[in-house]
């Protein structure tokens, strides 16, 4: 990972920004709102490629512009994977109960998947299976209607956490792409955690651990300081 600290804020930020052409000052100004509105650019969503590669190609200028308003940027190399965090921990969204089940279930399935595929492969699951692993994790909360199932998982695109690849966002044949900014919003420490916090709440089984069986990567390694 490599992570820019202390770097001078004001310094060249200027001579930076002014060797722009015209049309790259146009894509900074859209990147950086695309990254300020979602958190997570992946190199693998089509969609984010075209901003990751402009980030990567002016880290320095995207990280003095940011640390004025105490944003960290990070470039996780191994996951292709750009976030954005608050150093003073503001503007962060928070989810709900139904949401937070969501994102362990889907964090738990792609690391069942990808142990499986190669590294240029992608994560698929299919929405039956978000269905059998909520069952599995024997949640006592009644499973979620299609219209919310709906609205979590588009809410989840949203932050470039996983895209509709074929069907529709409601029907449990639908089949979805999963991608690495799982592991950086939801890391192992965070599933503990996220455990005892349902089972305060009622939601799980007492008896029954998520974790069990699980060799989940730990992705928070020391970033590099350069």
């Amino acid at each position: 990972m490599v992570w820019y600290e202390g770097i001078a804020v004001m310094g060249n930020l200027d001579k930076l920004y002014y060797q722009l052409t015209d049309k790259e000052k146009q894509h900074f100004s859209e990147t950086l709102n695309l990254l300020l509105s979602k958190t997570y650019l992946v190199y693998e969503r089509e969609e984010d490629r075209r901003h990751y590669r402009f980030v990567e190609k002016n880290f320095e200028l995207f990280t003095r512009y940011l640390e004025m308003s105490r944003w960290s940027l990070y470039l996780q190399k191994q996951h292709a994977v750009i976030q954005l965090y608050n150093m003073d921990e503001r503007n962060r969204r928070s989810f709900n109960l139904q949401e937070t089940i969501f994102l362990i279930i889907l964090r738990l399935l792609y690391n069942e998947k990808r142990r499986d595929l190669r590294l240029t492969q992608q994560v698929l699951v299919t929405g039956q299976e978000i269905q059998e692993k909520y069952m599995a994790l024997q949640i006592r909360k009644r499973l979620p209607s299609r219209e919310d199932t709906q609205y979590i998982l588009k809410l989840f695109s949203a932050f470039s956490l996983l895209d509709l690849k074929n069907g529709h966002w409601r029907d449990p044949e639908s089949v979805y792409v999963l991608y690495p900014s799982l592991l950086l919003v939801i890391n192992p420490g965070d599933m503990e955690t996220l455990a005892d916090w349902l089972r305060e709440q009622g939601e799980l089984d007492n008896e029954l651990d998520p974790l069990t069986g699980l060799e989940l990567e730990d992705n928070n390694e020391t970033p590099d300081q350069n």
